[in-house]
């Protein structure tokens, strides 16, 4: 079974290789920086995006990206943004659970 030390690796490992992401928004793919990295109270890894954009508009896609430019996480949307509001902090939680499985065959 994995150590309490061998799930907290990886989870700093998702904290320091998620470095930018990218949003498609109205039809237009932009790319965000990270806003915020965090452990939560649960021990899950969040990983905030600050979206602003200055008129209406719809948010189809976003996507975290490593270090390397290759793409970790995609997650389809449709988060409609009229002028009067200020934006939206996006978050992503990611968990590290070790299971066992019996009956494997």
């Amino acid at each position: 079974m994995l150590t309490q030390q061998a799930i907290n690796d990886f989870k700093d490992f998702i904290d320091r290789n998620i470095v930018y992401a990218y949003v498609t928004i109205n039809d237009n793919k932009i790319k965000y920086n990270i806003h915020k990295k965090e452990r939560l109270a649960d021990g899950k890894v969040a990983i905030y995006l600050q979206i602003t954009p200055q008129e209406e508009v719809k948010i189809s896609k976003i996507e975290l990206y490593n270090r390397g430019g290759k793409i970790w996480v995609e997650k389809n949307e449709n988060i409609i943004l009229n002028k009067v509001q200020n934006g939206v902090l996006y978050r992503f939680v990611f968990d590290f659970k070790e299971e066992e499985i019996s009956n494997v065959q």
